[in-house]
């Protein structure tokens, strides 16, 4: 692709702009944090400061750039920004599927982050009151199967089932998607990311209901497709005993080298 295909499309720059050009977003000293959060699938918003603002005045090159590596980079209506891999093209930056509980788990803290009532006591959640959710809106043999237990109805096999819990949540942080209140995850505060959840039933008149139906039904092909850039292998959820289920999209974890 040359330079001028490049910015073809590139919109006009802003006057205000520090960057005039890709060399000079670069060549700014914040670019490798922007760069390497980006490609481990985190989201940018405005918590991240300097990178958001570096990620509004330069899009007309970052997009550019990004688009040679067969990822798209994506702002938000609820202004936040990721990399979303091209499922036309080959990517060379590495992309993972999000597993069934990670995938299920968003859709009901999406179903959080629309509730006004989750603002009382600094908007954080606890882990506790996240399961006890999903308990309600999902057949409990289906979430022993999501939890890696035969059974959750004893006080050791409920301990086992946050222990696998607060990985996923683990991840969802590590994504940008909540913010955990230490590492122990014992309660967490969700992100705008979160409503990356809620595209299939945007245009609802009652999203919250229209949620709770998905993840009630099952249904978690949340867009046309599940993917996430995540260049960090090191990161990679633990291996589980799972299988594999049968869905409106493949969702077993996957990870794509150049």
């Amino acid at each position: 692709m040359s330079a001028n295909n490049l910015f073809e499309d590139a919109a006009p720059i802003a006057a205000d702009s520090p960057y005039t050009c890709l060399a000079d977003i670069i060549g700014d000293d914040r670019f490798p944090e922007l760069d390497s959060r980006l490609r481990q699938g985190e989201h940018i918003d405005i918590r991240h400061t300097y990178l958001f603002a570096m990620l509004r005045d330069g899009e007309i090159w970052l997009s550019g750039h990004y688009r040679r590596y067969g990822v798209e980079l994506i702002q938000a209506p609820e202004d936040y920004w990721y990399l979303k891999p091209n499922l036309g093209s080959r990517n060379l930056i590495r992309s993972r599927k999000l597993d069934e509980l990670q995938m299920i788990t968003g859709q009901v803290l999406a179903i959080c982050h629309l509730d006004p009532e989750q603002l009382e006591d600094s908007g954080w959640i606890t882990t506790e009151s996240l399961f006890d959710r999903l308990r309600l809106l999902l057949e409990e043999e289906h979430l022993c199967r999501l939890l890696e237990r035969k059974k959750i109805n004893t006080q050791h096999d409920q301990q086992k089932a946050m222990d696998v819990l607060k990985r996923c949540l683990r991840q969802l942080a590590r994504l940008g998607m909540i913010r955990l209140d230490g590492q122990q995850a014992e309660r967490f505060q969700t992100q705008s990311p979160l409503m990356r959840f809620a595209e299939p039933v945007r245009a609802a008149p009652l999203t919250r209901e229209a949620l709770e139906r998905l993840v009630s039904t099952g249904f978690i092909s949340l867009e046309a497709d599940s993917e996430v850039a995540d260049d960090d292998t090191s990161a990679t959820a633990e291996p589980s005993d799972a299988k594999p289920v049968e869905s409106a999209a493949e969702i077993e974890a996957q990870e794509d080298t150049p």
